[in-house]
């Protein structure tokens, strides 16, 4: 973060020195989109500027800044700088949040958010995000081991308009098979019932061991051999030490 000597010196070095965002942005370590914006605001509203307090900006006032801009036809940056806000960024994001709000400016709490609150809040966006390829691909996997279901019979359910979903061709999903780890591909969902049984018997054991975790999954229903769960754990890095000593 630029301090306001800093910015004093960025403002001197362009106006006397003619230096450009280009070189300051490498100097100062900061985008030369943010020089450039810096500049033209002490030029507007003289160094005084650098002294203005923290601010809170009144939701009519935000109001006002965002219709300038989608209904008055003015520029993200020139409306920023007559208002002698501190960043182009700041707009940007009054505007972003008044768009996901339906067009309202909806004006955040202080303070820190309840766990309830955050959850709520990853539940929307839970339910609001398309899965990604590679979670496509790994349904695609579970599916065919859980139902013995083959891919293409898979991939012409997931592909169907009506769903929604991201397209995922045959070959889109051999070659993320090449390319992405197999086994987060194949055996996501075992992996993340691994780590949990891990986590839930290092309170009873110092080192759980692959053979208990591997019964552990046999009763919940997954269906691995000891070998492979005794592969994955290494892999996690759940192996304990007594586990890798050979026995004499």
């Amino acid at each position: 973060k630029l301090t306001k000597q800093d910015k004093i010196h960025i403002f001197k070095e362009w106006t006397l020195e003619e230096k450009r965002g280009t070189y300051l942005g490498k100097k100062y370590g900061v985008r030369k989109e943010i020089i450039n914006y810096l500049v033209k605001l002490i030029k507007i509203h003289g160094f005084s500027i650098l002294d203005k307090p923290h601010t809170y900006y009144s939701k009519e006032y935000k109001e006002r800044a965002i219709k300038r801009v989608l209904f008055g036809d003015e520029a993200i940056a020139a409306v920023a700088l007559d208002l002698g806000l501190s960043s182009i960024g700041m707009l940007s994001n009054w505007i972003r949040s008044y768009k996901e709000n339906g067009y309202n400016v909806v004006i955040k709490k202080k303070g820190r958010h309840t766990l309830e609150e955050k959850n709520k809040q990853r539940a929307r966006e839970a339910e609001t995000r398309k899965p990604t390829r590679t979670e496509i691909a790994q349904a695609v996997a579970e599916l065919r081991q859980e139902l013995g279901l083959g891919v293409k019979t898979i991939l012409a359910v997931i592909n169907d308009p009506e769903n929604d979903l991201p397209h995922l061709s045959r070959s889109n999903y051999c070659d993320m098979l090449q390319r992405e780890d197999q086994d987060e591909i194949k055996r996501h969902k075992m992996i993340k019932r691994i780590k949990e049984i891990h986590a839930e018997l290092k309170g009873r054991y110092a080192a759980p061991g692959y053979r208990v975790v591997a019964d552990r999954l046999h009763n919940k229903g997954f269906k691995a051999n000891r070998k492979t769960v005794y592969r994955l754990m290494s892999k996690l890095n759940l192996i304990g030490h007594h586990e890798t000593q050979k026995t004499l």
